[in-house]
């Protein structure tokens, strides 16, 4: 999809990113595990930068516990929204908005595959993605739904370029 800044917080396993399983399902993407870091805590990764718009996606492990403040919206219209500039004041940094609609920064948190987001993370973010999913089992693979808020952001702004030999979609 193109993107390179890939960050881990406590994973499971702290050598996942040097096992041959993890680089041989990169497909063709080790340099961005090369790349990759490693944090203790969400705190750790956004300190100091109020510049970026944090999207969790997902739900918290059980939602009998604890609803979000947050709004729930679907990626492709928070995307629409985002680049539009209508959703640039979700920021916690709000005097720099304007400046956000030419340069915009964003990250994508996704909860641990079994469980989910913690209820504190979730409180960090600024705005949760949902992917439409059967309200009967609304759960997806890590993988799936990293690839799919991926491809969503991708295609909001404009896809690739011929460059890369894929022409931008336009709907």
């Amino acid at each position: 999809m193109g993107f390179s800044d890939l960050i881990l917080v406590t994973p499971t396993d702290d050598r996942v990113l040097g096992r041959k399983k993890c680089a041989d399902g990169a497909s063709g993407a080790v340099d961005v595990l090369k790349e990759a870091r490693i944090f203790d805590s969400l705190d750790d990764v956004f300190e100091g930068d109020d510049d970026i718009i944090v999207c969790g996606t997902g739900m918290p492990f059980d939602m009998r516990l604890e609803r979000m403040p947050q709004r729930y919206v679907s990626p492709r219209k928070f995307f629409d929204e985002l680049l539009q500039g209508g959703a640039a004041t979700c920021t916690r940094n709000e005097e720099k908005n304007e400046e956000k609609e030419k340069n915009i920064r964003i990250a994508f948190v996704f909860g641990n595959e079994r469980y989910g987001m913690k209820a504190e993370d979730m409180r960090k973010c600024d705005v949760i993605l949902g992917i439409p999913t059967n309200p009967k089992f609304g759960s997806l693979n890590l993988a799936t739904a990293v690839q799919i808020i991926a491809y969503d952001w991708r295609e909001a702004m404009g896809g690739f370029t011929s460059e890369t030999g894929c022409e931008p979609h336009h709907s």
